[in-house]
């Protein structure tokens, strides 16, 4: 009865091994505003933000660090950057989340208003883009203290989605 018994935990926990799977993400954030030369604040909230989204999601997630890009040139050398760390992690998909800020009159004093968010899905196995879409036309109401974090919110769920149709 001992080795049955064995047997059967035995099997029991490589069953329910195969359902405790949870696909690895690895995302990274690149801002574009002509008016800073550092990541802002506002980037690195919506950073966070992204990553404690993606893990109540039920991801295993990593990011790369935020970087400044001025061109489409650079926003390429970043990716590859980003694959390959991805690739190292040995995550399943890695994301670029390029973020767009605009300087206009009433923000000359204060920070850049957040106007576009684009981000592309690679499958970091088979090198393969599965999606690569916008956000346009965010507003941002800087009198919430909480608008950045529905704003990421917002996005994480729009890559879920992306996520599930490459799955299905």
């Amino acid at each position: 009865m001992g080795k049955l018994k064995r047997f059967s935990i035995l099997a029991i926990l490589l069953i329910s091994g195969t359902f405790c799977f949870a696909n690895q993400i690895s995302f990274q954030i690149v801002q574009h505003d002509e008016s800073l030369d550092c990541v802002s604040e506002d980037s690195m909230i919506i950073e966070d933000s992204v990553l404690n989204n993606f893990f109540e999601y039920g991801y295993i997630v990593t990011n790369s660090d935020a970087a400044i890009s001025e061109s489409k040139a650079q926003d390429e050398k970043l990716y590859k950057i980003g694959q390959g760390d991805a690739f190292n992690g040995f995550s399943d998909y890695f994301i670029q989340i390029r973020l767009y800020y605009e300087r206009t009159e009433e923000t000359l004093s204060a920070a850049s208003d957040l106007y576009e968010i684009d981000f592309s899905i690679t499958s970091v196995k088979t090198g393969k883009k599965i999606a690569d879409k916008s956000m346009k036309n965010i507003k941002l109401d800087r009198s919430k203290k909480n608008n950045l974090v529905k704003i990421s919110s917002d996005l994480v769920n729009e890559i879920s989605k992306a996520l599930r149709a490459y799955k299905a």
